[in-house]
């Protein structure tokens, strides 16, 4: 089991891969983080768009990512679905009798 502030540095070093065309830096909105029995959903989005608010800096089709707290195995949620069918589908996958919900 992971606690939060280590699936924070997970997510954060996970969005720090990620590139898109013309996009200096991918970071976390640190203050919008929804936490769920199974784990923690990060979202993210270019450094430019989160400290600047404009549109024309923001990316698109960066779906949030799941943080497990059982292994702290890091899940990209997809932009093309809904988003909480994915939670839903994650949590029914899970082993019986874990926290799912």
């Amino acid at each position: 089991m992971i606690d939060r502030t280590e699936a924070v540095t997970r997510a954060r070093t996970y969005v720090s891969t990620l590139h898109w065309p013309g996009v200096e830096e991918m970071v976390l909105y640190e203050h919008a983080v929804l936490e769920r029995p199974f784990g923690w959903i990060f979202f993210y989005n270019s450094r430019a768009f989160i400290e600047s608010g404009r549109p024309e800096d923001a990316v698109v089709g960066n779906g949030p990512v799941v943080v497990d707290r059982r292994d702290g195995s890091v899940h990209v949620t997809g932009s093309t679905a809904s988003f909480e069918r994915f939670l839903d589908d994650y949590a029914r996958s899970r082993s019986p009798g874990e926290p799912n919900e």
